[in-house]
């Protein structure tokens, strides 16, 4: 029975598995992000429009080397594996956040002895808005002043075009401070409101697993 359970956790287990479950996830994120960027740069190609992977070959501003070409597909796949990397790894991470708690929680008795089949993990949109938000802002941040240091600012109207999603965005470095700005205001809310309807859901599931 529950009761009978001593409320203690086994922390280098925990932290093991973790370990584990980030590299795996990291890997899985990692390669759908390479091959989801190799298939479009190919369907692209095969397309065989006059002007193939018009909009894709933005994506060089941002990804030295990439370009929409045999060649430049497989740059893309080993940046979109990096990236996607990356991001899966910090996603877990926070998302892993609250398994300590639930796990205590459990051993304490205060979930029902059947609740262990249909727990979930909630997911911290606080934090996991922050991570991604600073992410995304840095990176264009990053990305946006390499070329002023590159002085292609003036070459790049392509990067120019991010204004129209971003009001005062520009291939500067005050534009590029405006743009990480809002790409974090944008990429936090997203988190939230995501987080907050996930978890909304989660909880209804936990409390009636007959749902």
């Amino acid at each position: 029975m529950i009761k009978d359970i001593p409320v203690a956790i086994d922390e280098n287990l925990l932290r093991a598995t973790v370990k584990l479950n980030t590299f795996l996830f990291a890997g899985v994120a990692g390669f759908l992000g390479g091959l989801t960027l190799l298939c479009l740069t190919y369907l692209s190609l095969l397309r065989g429009l006059p002007h193939p992977g018009l909009y894709l070959n933005l994506l060089g501003v941002f990804l030295p080397g990439y370009s929409v070409s045999p060649a430049g597909a497989w740059v893309g796949f080993a940046w979109g594996g990096l990236l996607g990397a990356i991001s899966g790894a910090v996603v877990y991470r926070i998302y892993a956040r609250s398994i300590r708690r639930q796990v205590a929680d459990y051993l304490a008795g205060n979930m029902p002895e059947h609740a262990l089949e249909f727990a979930v993990l909630k997911i911290h949109g606080h934090s996991l808005g922050l991570a991604l938000g600073g992410m995304t802002g840095t990176g264009l941040l990053l990305a946006t002043n390499w070329l002023v240091i590159r002085g292609a600012a003036d070459e790049s109207p392509h990067a120019g075009l991010l204004s129209h999603y971003l009001p005062g965005y520009s291939v500067s470095l005050p534009g590029s401070v405006i743009g990480a700005v809002e790409t974090f205001v944008i990429a936090y809310l997203v988190c939230v409101l995501a987080s907050a309807i996930y978890n909304r859901v989660a909880t209804r599931r936990q409390k009636d697993p007959g749902q």
